[in-house]
Parts: C-alpha cells; sequence; structure tokens
C-alpha cells in the first residue's frame, strides 16, 4: 500500500513539473497592438496631397534714401498651385508639417511723372509665384479641424522703375524671403478628401534696391517694403 501511495505522489509531482516546463517554453502572449487614434475620434494622422486656389492683396511701400519722396504698389491678384504635408496626431491634438508652391499673378502699376502727362513715368511691382513651409497646429473634432499655421514665406517679385519719355526701364527681380502666419478650417468630405479654406500673412520686411543706370537715365536706389494677405481654398487627400 504504501508502495502505491508513493508511486502516486511521484506521479502526481512529476506531472506538475512538466506542466510548468511546458508553461517556461510557452512563449508569453504578445500585447495588444494600441491603436494609433482612440476609438470614436477622427483619424487626421499621415501623408496627403492637394491643389489650392484663391485671392492675393499684398501692400508694398517704395521709399528714397534722402528724400521725402514715397510711393505705395499694392498687387492684387490670383493665386493657384499645389501642397503636400504630413500629420501626427496625439488624441484630438493633430500636428505637423506642410510646403506649398503657387503661382501668383499679382500686378500694380501707378504714374509718378508730372501733370499734364503723369504716364511719362511709371512704378511697377509684380509678384509671380510664392512658397510655404510651416508647421501646423489643429484640434480635431468629428469631421471639422480649426488650425493654426507659420513658418517660411518666399516669394518672385519683379520691381520696375519706367520712364517713357526716354524709352528707358530698370529692373529689379529677385526672391524674397520671409516669415508666415496664419490658420484655416479643415472639414473631411469622406474618409479621405479634406476640403480647406484658410488665411495667410506673409511678412517680407525691407529689401534695398540699388541705382541703375538705363541708357542716358539713371535710376537712383530705393527701399521696397513689402507684405500680403491672401484668402484661398484648397482640396486634399490623405494616404
Amino acid at each position: 500500500m504504501r508502495v502505491w501511495v508513493a508511486a502516486a505522489v511521484a506521479a502526481v509531482l512529476a506531472y506538475g513539473s512538466l506542466a510548468k516546463a511546458a508553461d517556461l517554453m510557452r512563449a508569453p502572449p504578445a500585447p495588444p497592438r494600441a491603436a494609433a487614434v482612440a476609438p470614436g475620434l477622427p483619424d487626421w494622422a499621415g501623408p496627403y496631397l492637394g491643389l489650392h486656389a484663391g485671392y492675393m492683396s499684398a501692400g508694398g511701400e517704395l521709399t528714397f534714401p534722402g528724400s521725402d519722396e514715397f510711393h505705395f504698389l499694392d498687387p492684387k491678384g490670383f493665386v493657384g498651385g499645389a501642397l503636400a504635408g504630413y500629420s501626427k496626431q496625439a488624441g484630438r491634438l493633430v500636428y505637423g508639417i506642410e510646403g506649398d508652391v503657387a503661382f501668383v499673378s499679382a500686378k500694380k502699376t501707378i504714374d509718378i511723372g508730372f501733370a499734364p502727362t503723369p504716364s511719362d513715368s511709371q512704378l511697377e511691382t509684380k509678384i509671380t509665384w510664392n512658397g510655404h513651409v510651416r508647421s501646423r497646429v489643429g484640434y480635431a473634432f468629428d469631421r471639422l479641424m480649426p488650425f493654426v499655421a507659420g513658418g517660411l514665406a518666399v516669394a518672385g517679385v519683379d520691381n520696375k522703375a519706367v520712364d517713357n519719355v526716354a524709352g528707358a526701364t530698370a529692373t529689379w527681380s529677385g526672391t524674397r524671403v520671409g516669415w508666415s502666419l496664419g490658420g484655416g478650417i479643415d472639414y473631411a468630405l469622406m474618409s479621405r478628401a479634406v476640403l480647406r479654406f484658410e488665411y495667410l500673412y506673409d511678412n517680407f520686411g525691407t529689401q534695398s534696391l540699388g541705382a541703375q543706370t538705363a541708357g542716358a537715365v539713371a535710376f537712383s536706389d530705393r527701399d521696397h517694403k513689402l507684405d500680403s494677405h491672401t484668402l484661398r481654398g484648397a482640396v486634399s487627400w490623405r494616404f
């Protein structure tokens, strides 16, 4: 009898040891994957591409060092192009970076000659293109996300001074670099398509335009101060 009891105890102990060994050899279960966005929240994360178009109103001021002369030139016109960006999301907070480039058709020409023919002398400012690299921060509701954005602004700007009597023109062309600040609203039409309406303010500071001579006409140096306001809409597709 004792022999049978001892054998039974030994069998139970052996089975327990084997079970523990099997548990140790078995890989622990993988932790559940955390969802990128909490259930019930809209998903705004990921890359996106889009097109934008709108209206620009720029403010320009030409001053002449050493004199009291100054002139206002305010180019206005169409702006349109492409944009691309990438967003991350933490709860309802959405943040990321975006770049855009656009064709701009904004020009202003003024007559500054003496009466009776003011058009004998003219000044012109034209903006031909612009672009931005901006950080964006938004707060996501169901399909609506208001946001603010700011960063770098660049633009292609042409300035001209024309003497129509002598047939002479001085041209200053170049790329202006400044800063941008604005905000708007994104609205998700479907799971991936997004509509946007936004405002941008770009400030390019003041640039010195050196003196030039065209033929027999000498055009003095001048300073050009420039900023712009843009209202635009956009449609984008999130991937």
